[in-house]
């Protein structure tokens, strides 16, 4: 009877200390173990959708915070953008067509194409409205001091501003300065430039897009 205890305590010991037992703690260090998802796709994707489902909340209460993507501080142009806040979203809405400029205070490219954007709207200002937004902060391009100290120096008039976060940067996609977006009178993007556009080449979109609406 003492030999069939020793017995046991040794095949207890064996099961204590072998392969099922490592397998064990294998599974627990992995974490599957632990929450019990090992081999289980439908519990893995459950955790997948509600992670996801935790990152789209997250973002959207980024955005919330941060305000709209279209919001803006107005540089100049205040009385055509009426006040010293605007929303991209109103000057697409006026019922013309619109030249969107993204441009930086310490961009060498856009200190080159600011002229002649200034040209196109004195010759088209009661036609389309233009609006520069100054992204040189968050692209390392500039303050919204050098932005303000740009359009002195330059003596440029159209209406500019520049957004409180990346939001609307984002929404059009823009990796580089200068880029230029062409909306038609229906508020639809008509034409898109990314780098610096001669006076030429703006007037030739510029005239498309009158000729069209």
């Amino acid at each position: 009877m003492a030999k069939g205890r020793k017995n046991r305590r040794a095949g207890n010991a064996t099961a204590r200390t072998g392969e099922p037992g490592r397998d064990r703690r294998a599974r627990r260090s992995s974490g599957l173990g632990r929450y019990g998802l090992g081999g289980n796709p439908t519990r893995l994707a459950i955790v997948a959708f509600s992670a996801a489902l935790v990152i789209v909340v997250a973002v959207a209460l980024v955005l919330a915070a941060g305000g709209s993507a279209s919001e803006f501080t107005v540089y100049q142009g205040h009385d055509r953008l009426g006040g010293s806040a605007a929303s991209g979203d109103d000057v697409l809405d006026d019922g013309v067509p619109v030249v969107l400029n993204f441009w930086g205070g310490d961009c060498p490219p856009c200190r080159f194409e600011m002229p002649a954007l200034q040209r196109v709207y004195e010759t088209h200002q009661d036609e389309i409205n233009f609006l520069g937004l100054d992204i040189g902060p968050f692209m390392g391009l500039g303050t919204r001091q050098s932005a303000r100290d740009l359009l002195s120096e330059l003596q440029i008039t159209y209406p500019a501003g520049g957004p409180p976060n990346r939001n609307i940067q984002n929404e059009y996609s823009v990796n580089a300065l200068p880029t230029t977006v062409f909306f038609g009178a229906d508020g639809r993007v008509f034409r898109r430039w990314d780098g610096a556009i001669s006076e030429a080449q703006m007037n030739q979109i510029v005239e498309a897009m009158l000729a069209g609406s």
